[in-house]
C-alpha cells in the first residue's frame, strides 16, 4: 500500500505547490508569474512545437498561451493547473493549425529556412528532428512532451485528456516508427 500511496502523495503535493503558486499569480504577483513561466516553459514549448513543427512559431504559440493563462487567471478552478494550461495551449495550437493551413504552400519546407551551423546541428540531428516532426500528431505530441518536455506519463495523460495506458501505447508506437525511420542511423535494418 505504501508503494502505491507514495507517487499519489507526491503528485498531490506537486499539484498543491502549483496551485499555491498560481494563487499568487491570480493575485497579480509578477514574480510568481515568472516562476510559473519557468516551471512550464520546457514542457509547454515542446507541446507547442508538436503543433507548429517550427521553433519560432512554437515560441510564438508559447507566448500566446502564457498571455492567455495570465489574462484568464481568474477562471482557473484550482484542480489541475497543468491540465488547464495545456488545454489553453491545445486550443491555441488548433487555432494556429487552422490559420496556418490557409497560408501553407505546397512547395515550402520549414527546414529550408533554418540556417544550420555545422558545430550546432549535424546531419544526424536534422534527421532525428525531421523524423520526430514527421510523426502523426498523436505520436509526435507524446514524444515531444516526454523527452523534450520531460513530462511524466501521468502528466501527459492529464494534459492530453487520455489514459496513462494510451500514452504508453503511443510512446511505444512512436518509438517503433522512429526506429524504422532512423534504422540506418542507429544500426538497424528496416
Amino acid at each position: 500500500m505504501d508503494v502505491i500511496a507514495g507517487p499519489t502523495l507526491s503528485h498531490q503535493t506537486e499539484t498543491q505547490r502549483l496551485n499555491q503558486l498560481f494563487r499568487r499569480v491570480a493575485d497579480g504577483d509578477e514574480r510568481a508569474f515568472r516562476e510559473l513561466y519557468e516551471e512550464v516553459s520546457r514542457p509547454l514549448l515542446a507541446y507547442c512545437l508538436s503543433f507548429t513543427r517550427d521553433m519560432d512559431d512554437a515560441r510564438d504559440l508559447f507566448q500566446h498561451t502564457m498571455a492567455a493563462v495570465f489574462e484568464h487567471r481568474n477562471r482557473y478552478r484550482y484542480e489541475n493547473l497543468m491540465g488547464w494550461i495545456f488545454t489553453i495551449a491545445r486550443n491555441a495550437g488548433r487555432s494556429w493549425e487552422h490559420k496556418a493551413k490557409r497560408f501553407e504552400t505546397l512547395d515550402t519546407d520549414p527546414w529550408d529556412e533554418i540556417e544550420t551551423d555545422p558545430l550546432e546541428a549535424s546531419e544526424t540531428t536534422e534527421l532525428v528532428q525531421r523524423s520526430i516532426l514527421d510523426l502523426p500528431e498523436e505520436f509526435r505530441t507524446v514524444i515531444l512532451l516526454r523527452y523534450f518536455g520531460e513530462m511524466s506519463i501521468r502528466d501527459i495523460a492529464e494534459s492530453e485528456g487520455i489514459t496513462e495506458s494510451l500514452v504508453k501505447v503511443r510512446l511505444f508506437r512512436a518509438r517503433e516508427r522512429l526506429s524504422v525511420a532512423l534504422g540506418p542511423l542507429i544500426g538497424h535494418s528496416s
